[in-house]
């Protein structure tokens, strides 16, 4: 079986989960109202078919229009639990939509309520399950898409990384044809001999050779300064080879997202739209910021008093380690954290900690594990130098070595957690410009909703998940 087929069966199986899981989710639901609550009229499961049959039908029509049968890319991964509970609402209304139509007034409505409410839970529960076979499969090769990538630059560079470093996405790196490897300067510039146009001609020519010699599925092409007569050369090319073209557009497409059409005359102009958070977004931030960190704080004091406790028995030193982040616009403040690391350690320079790191104290390996040791930010949060939800704060010898794009994160006030966080982007695996793509992505689409999900997913995924760094 080749790897196109086993990636469709991919989608197969999910679809074949989703109705499995909906179909358990309405036998529940029957026995739940009419064998445990034992209502006053009792009704056959029999009478019930139509129903659920149209219940099937309804669940699986929102999954698709919320394009949950094929791979793609989501600001947060828990945006699928989202949209199952968009498409567990609708399906259930639509149930409800079919009895008051067709059915007496007689039936419980219960039925219906708890299948939606136990089809949002089943699903995404038995699609984890499925993700993480998946997952496993494509690492042993299976279903996987043997890629080349062309050009280079930053997104070349974060892609050869993930392709990588994350096999589970199911792609394999057949090979990357750089612009350095094609012109006579090893920097990949043009000497005067070779001018840009040849050099994008010399590209093209060694990616036909590559692929009519080896096994290519997609070709990732990093768009660069091409010609349009030399771009259609390669997009015929994968026309008759059937081959995926997938283009990266350049950082300045990536970071400039808000974008309006004008035209002057006939003449179409591109316009960056000047988008700046409402004012009365940041005063609902502030205060969501301020309510969950005094709660956090007056909740937890036991369990942090404990932590505390803990931390002095285990070794010497205070408690709490103070150290000076950047926040927004580049101002220094003072970042607090439980010690997880021996005293000596704060006379040495900053480095991210390893998971076998000798710095690291008996108690700190499980504080990190656990993220326990950022508990003591809700306090940063509490003064405002902090938020629930942002950029990671980074030290100064970190932030020194910025360009310029990625001076962009100190636009917001730094969080305890965010999307690199809630996707899994850890530090000592993926890099720096992957984690700052992520927190640009959040400044570009910052909104209460998005707070209110990935803090969600914080919840869910911080007991298990590596740090990010």
């Amino acid at each position: 079986m080749n790897n196109s087929t086993i990636r469709k069966l991919f989608v197969f199986d999910k679809l074949i989960l989703d109705c499995l899981a909906i179909t358990i989710s309405f036998i529940i639901a029957y026995i739940t109202r009419y064998i445990i609550q034992i209502p006053f009229v009792f009704q056959s499961i029999d009478n019930y078919y139509d129903d659920f049959s149209v219940g099937i039908i309804a669940w699986i029509f929102f999954l698709i229009k919320a394009d949950l049968y094929r791979h793609k890319a989501q600001l947060c991964k828990f945006d699928e639990f989202f949209s199952i509970v968009g498409a567990g609402i609708f399906a259930t209304l639509c149930m409800f939509a079919y009895m008051s139509l067709i059915k007496e007034s007689t039936y419980a409505r219960l039925t219906f309520i708890y299948s939606g409410a136990l089809g949002i839970i089943l699903i995404p529960i038995m699609r984890s399950a499925l993700h993480s076979a998946h997952n496993r499969m494509r690492r042993e090769g299976f279903g996987i898409i043997h890629t080349l990538i062309v050009g280079g630059g930053k997104s070349g560079e974060m892609l050869e990384n993930k392709i990588r470093n994350h096999p589970e996405l199911g792609y394999r790196l057949s090979g990357t044809i750089k612009e350095e490897q094609v012109t006579d300067n090893p920097d990949g510039s043009s000497s005067g001999t070779d001018k840009y146009p040849e050099m994008i001609k010399k590209l093209f020519n060694a990616t036909f050779d590559f692929v009519n010699k080896n096994h290519v599925d997609e070709i990732i092409y990093i768009r660069s300064r091409s010609h349009r007569e030399d771009m259609m050369k390669i997009v015929y090319f994968c026309q008759d080879k059937n081959i995926t073209l997938t283009l990266v557009p350049d950082l300045f497409e990536i970071m400039t997202k808000k974008i309006d059409y004008a035209d002057l005359g006939n003449i179409p102009l591109i316009r960056l739209k000047q988008s700046p958070i409402p004012k009365w977004q940041n005063v609902v931030k502030r205060i969501i910021d301020f309510i969950l960190s005094l709660a956090g704080l007056i909740i937890l004091s036991p369990f942090i008093g404990a932590i505390v406790l803990i931390i002095k028995l285990d070794s010497r030193g205070p408690a709490i380690f103070k150290q000076e982040r950047i926040g927004k616009d580049g101002k220094p403040f003072i970042m607090y954290k439980f010690r997880s690391m021996k005293t000596y350690a704060s006379n040495l320079p900053p480095t991210r900690a390893e998971e076998d790191d000798p710095r690291l104290t008996r108690i700190g390996k499980y504080l990190r594990k656990f993220s326990i040791d950022e508990l003591p930010q809700l306090y940063n949060v509490l003064k405002g130098d902090m938020t629930m939800v942002g950029p990671r704060p980074e030290t100064a010898l970190y932030v020194d070595q910025y360009n310029s794009w990625q001076r962009r994160r100190l636009e917001m006030i730094p969080g305890i957690t965010g999307l690199a966080q809630v996707n899994g982007v850890r530090g000592n695996i993926d890099s720096v410009d992957e984690r700052v793509m992520y927190d640009i992505e959040y400044i570009e689409n910052q909104n209460i909703w998005l707070d209110i999900k990935i803090l969600f997913a914080t919840l869910l995924v911080f007991p298990f998940q590596r740090k990010a760094g």
